[in-house]
């Protein structure tokens, strides 16, 4: 059915976890009083400015897509959905999310969604992809936003927890794709997209993307050593992080598209966890 190509376009997995780092900083901007109208427009205009830049992404990327095996079944390559249709529909989704928090949260905080947009689709997704080795390290900066967004919907200000929780976004972004582009560097070979992967090897991406994943787990460790979190969050951070790092050390040990893969595959409930986390200690002990 179209209606599934169009949610397809959004990128439903990558948008709800970046929604969720929103979220998470939107709760503990708001603790104690959450204000759960606002917390449902948030998730409302953060999914669809996310999901806009995720089918903006898919048009510019057609004929990326086209040449590889994982993405040429997307709406888009099989024309399920036509690229004018999903310029627009990307187009829209974006904008609308953009003004509705303008004019629903404030000023500080759509420039934060404008920014991430523009690192994704300009930064990263244009500019950097097809020509730089550091395109997903720079484009990294992206998904800061979704963290300052999230605080700033509630307080209109920025301060140093948000950033913190933006660091470790930061830091996790680029060795939860170095995992997945290790299993599929053949076909960004094929594509021509210099991932790490293609331009250092298997054994030299599988040292710097367990040396981004260890200061992933460093930083979200310094949350409750600078007083920014508790108890709860720790036992989160360290239970996680003790499992990340041994599947880290499995890739170090034994470079391969499996473990590789199964870096990639621990990345995503990981960074949930961490989130979880941090709600889950604000809620219960107020920190």
């Amino acid at each position: 059915m179209k209606i599934n190509g169009y949610i397809e376009l959004t990128k439903p997995k990558v948008t709800l976890l970046n929604l969720l780092v929103g979220v998470a900083c939107f709760v503990l901007a708001s603790f104690p009083s959450i204000n759960w109208l606002n917390l449902a427009v948030f998730c409302v205009v953060g999914y669809l400015v996310c999901g806009g830049c995720g089918a903006l992404n898919c048009v510019y990327e057609k004929d990326i897509d086209m040449l590889m095996q994982r993405t040429s079944k997307r709406a888009i390559p099989t024309g399920a959905v036509t690229s004018t249709n999903g310029l627009i529909f990307g187009a829209a989704l974006t904008t609308t999310g953009i003004s509705v928090s303008y004019f629903f949260f404030n000023a500080l905080t759509a420039l934060m969604m404008s920014f991430g947009a523009v690192f994704y689709l300009v930064v990263y997704t244009i500019v950097l992809k097809k020509r730089s080795g550091l395109n997903v390290v720079i484009g990294a900066v992206a998904g800061c936003f979704a963290a300052l967004s999230g605080w700033t919907a509630v307080a209109n200000s920025l301060s140093l927890t948000p950033l913190m929780i933006s660091a470790v976004d930061f830091l996790w972004t680029p060795g939860h794709l170095w995992g997945l582009t290790i299993k599929k560097a053949s076909e960004y070979k094929k594509a021509r997209i210099p991932m790490l992967p293609v331009t250092a090897g298997l054994k030299k991406t599988a040292q710097i993307t367990f040396i981004f994943n260890l200061a992933t787990i460093m930083v979200s460790l310094l949350l409750p050593v600078l007083g920014f979190t508790g108890l709860l969050y720790s036992v989160f951070a360290v239970v996680a992080g003790t499992w990340f790092i041994f599947e880290n050390r499995k890739l170090l040990m034994f470079p391969s598209e499996k473990t590789g893969f199964r870096v990639f595959l621990a990345s995503t409930p990981y960074l949930g966890f961490l989130m979880m986390g941090l709600v889950i200690d604000k809620i219960f002990l107020g920190q």
